[in-house]
């Protein structure tokens, strides 16, 4: 009776796995993110999610700082955000992804100011060539002069986020807040770092990472997306800028090495403030 019982609650559970996997194919549209070059079709359960960010209260955070912070490019760890330099496939590079989506309209972009640090005077796509294009060519087929931004030259990007301390799990936590591609342009025959905008990190942007493909060089099997490199923070950087009452940035009171022990010391500044509060 017992054999019988459990092969009667066997058969439920198939029947029921099955009904959810051809929801799941009806529901996944076939010209979207889906394509069959390897050994798998790549893309054929649909798109991931973005990963669900922990609910937070007001009241709950008991210390906070916020910092602004470099990716470089052309850092070995970083590199996967630089390539490929060309479509194929369904992969873009990182920076391709976000001026899609910005000239669509698919992302909230705001206009960059050195001297705040800030989301402010959103901008679109059209505005930035009009005011910065960096490439100039002529249509081939119109003969018109068309501004583009010259993509291979955006080699960096600033990231600003918040750590707090979440004292409801007793736990240090990071919301990033927003994105600022870097371009390199010769000014004056010297390389010049431009930060081109600020893109909001909200859930509109965490949308279109998520169904955006990243290499994963360790396990390239192991599909992984942009919204989960920033969650598991699979990058290296260095801070540039913490809050302070000066609103100024570390190189305009340390050059060079000491820069750099002012970077690292804001960094362990951040891990400390989090062990010191346990006692062993």
């Amino acid at each position: 009776m017992k054999r019988i019982i459990i092969i009667t609650f066997a058969i439920i559970a198939c029947l029921s796995f099955n009904t959810n996997l051809n929801a799941q194919i009806e529901n996944f549209d076939p010209n979207e993110g889906l394509y069959k070059q390897g050994s798998v079709e790549e893309g054929g359960t649909g798109y991931y999610k973005p990963m669900q960010y922990p609910a937070i209260r007001e009241a709950d955070v008991m210390w906070r700082k916020r910092v602004w912070r470099t990716i470089d490019f052309r850092q070995k760890m970083n590199q996967v955000f630089y390539y490929p330099t060309e479509t194929h496939y369904n992969w873009n590079n990182f920076m391709q992804i976000i001026l899609n989506e910005w000239q669509s309209g698919g992302m909230v972009v705001y206009e960059f100011d050195e001297k705040k640090d800030e989301l402010h005077n959103p901008i679109t796509y059209d505005e930035y060539l009009k005011r910065y294009g960096t490439l100039d060519y002529v249509d081939d087929r119109t003969g018109d002069s068309i501004m583009q931004i010259d993509v291979p030259s955006i080699q960096k990007m600033n990231i600003m986020e918040d750590w707090y301390f979440d004292r409801q799990r007793s736990q240090l936590m990071v919301r990033i807040l927003a994105i600022g591609p870097v371009i390199n342009q010769q000014l004056g025959g010297q390389d010049t770092w431009i930060q081109m905008c600020w893109v909001s990190y909200n859930d509109q942007t965490r949308e279109i990472f998520a169904r955006s493909n990243f290499f994963n060089r360790d396990n390239p099997g192991a599909a992984l997306n942009y919204d989960q490199v920033f969650m598991m923070r699979l990058f290296d950087s260095y801070i540039y800028k913490e809050e302070n009452p000066y609103d100024r940035r570390i190189s305009d009171y340390a050059k060079q090495e000491k820069a750099l022990y002012e970077s690292d010391r804001i960094k362990q500044e951040i891990i400390d403030f989090e062990q010191n509060l346990w006692e062993y």
